[in-house]
Parts: C-alpha cells; structure tokens; sequence
C-alpha cells in the first residue's frame, strides 16, 4: 500500500529529526558542562596555589620568629 509506506516515511523522518535535535541539544549540555567542569578545575587550582604560598609565608615568618627569639 502506497499510502501506508508513505506515511510510514514520514514518521520515521519525524523519529530521526526528533532525535537529532536532542542530540544536538545533549552534545551542547556537554560541551557546556566540560567548560564549566575546565573552569571550576582551573580555579580550584589556584586557589590551592594561593594556600600554598600563604602556607610558605607563615613558615618563613614562623622561622623569622624563632630565630629572632634565640
């Protein structure tokens, strides 16, 4: 039947545009969410960065002490 396949083409045009536009809206979520996971990353590493260096200023300022003590 003619009419039965053509409408049955047409569904599963329907299906596969359907599906394509969720992922292409899937792959953006994730590009999107891999930027932020990169940022959020990248700003926990500085802030570890800058404890570490508070950490070795008080060390020097702690030996600056102790030896002034002496």
């Amino acid at each position: 039947d003619p009419h039965r396949w053509l409408a049955e083409t047409k569904w599963l045009c329907e299906e596969v545009k359907e599906r394509e536009s969720k992922e292409k809206k899937l792959r953006c979520c994730l590009l999107q969410s891999r930027e932020q996971l990169k940022h959020f990353t990248q700003m926990k590493e500085a802030e570890h960065q800058s404890l570490f260096k508070q950490i070795k200023k008080q060390e020097k300022l702690l030996e600056e002490a102790h030896r002034e003590k002496r």
